[in-house]
């Protein structure tokens, strides 16, 4: 997963290191297959609030030209750095937990539209028990009880409904392997890292570079390589300030 807020352009090369991940990211320990996450890719961006792209499909995002075409419009948003401009790009990169699983519909990050404020979320894990959603994997029930539980687009809210998901993923589906999840309103990026097992696959990364953020499930563009802590929602405002609040 990838999550950015910029206050000027999102360069290429970031979407270009990115896609290397689809065949050499890290892949579970003790997975079965090293097939790497080439099951579906996505990439969406908001500017200045809006949603201006959301492009997924199945297959492999280094193979795919719709991905690296869809990068390069990206790529030429908010060029002129004009002062009150603001990006927020999500991209996710998916290697199915039940690989028979493998269509569009199912590539992250997904959308939906509630007040009439659109979401966009990515998630990295599964849950242990089976949800009994025909049609829908787990991240997507998931963004369904983060969903039901927002009540505002304020930061607290989005921690509320933090807490109230993970409450639930345990409570309702017998725990999580990993928890991980990057969320947008279009006004702030949140970052969350949570996992119940495999805790070395299942990291998230943070770090500044002055006109911008970037999270990213393994460190790109010679980022920090310092995981995120366990358990710590992390709210981006478009102003480049980072929130922490404590979630479990």
């Amino acid at each position: 997963m990838m999550g950015v807020v910029s206050q000027g352009p999102v360069y290429y090369d970031l979407f270009e290191e990115f896609a290397d991940l689809a065949s050499k990211g890290m892949c579970p320990i003790g997975a079965p297959d090293e097939r790497g996450h080439k099951d579906g890719w996505g990439l969406a961006c908001f500017q200045n609030g809006e949603l201006k792209m959301h492009i997924r499909d199945a297959g492999c995002a280094a193979d795919a030209s719709k991905y690296y075409g869809t990068a390069w419009k990206i790529a030429k948003l908010n060029i002129e750095r004009a002062p009150g401009q603001s990006l927020i790009v999500m991209g996710h990169l998916r290697r199915a937990s039940v690989s028979g699983l493998v269509a569009q519909k199912y590539s992250h990050p997904f959308s939906e539209v509630r007040d009439g404020v659109t979401w966009a979320f990515q998630h990295n894990g599964s849950l242990v028990n089976d949800t009994g959603h025909e049609g829908k994997i787990d991240s997507q029930v998931l963004f369904e009880l983060l969903l039901q539980n927002l009540d505002s687009q304020a930061d607290g809210s989005v921690a509320r409904a933090t807490r109230a998901m993970r409450k639930a993923a345990i409570e309702e589906y017998g725990g999580f392997t990993g928890l991980n999840f990057i969320l947008s309103d279009g006004r702030s990026l949140y970052v969350y890292r949570d996992f119940q097992t495999n805790g070395q696959y299942y990291t998230l990364y943070l770090d500044n570079f002055e006109e911008m953020i970037v999270a990213c499930s393994e460190p790109i563009l010679a980022m920090k390589a310092e995981p995120l802590p366990r358990g710590v929602l992390h709210t981006i405002t478009p102003d480049l300030q980072v929130h922490h609040t404590t979630i479990g």
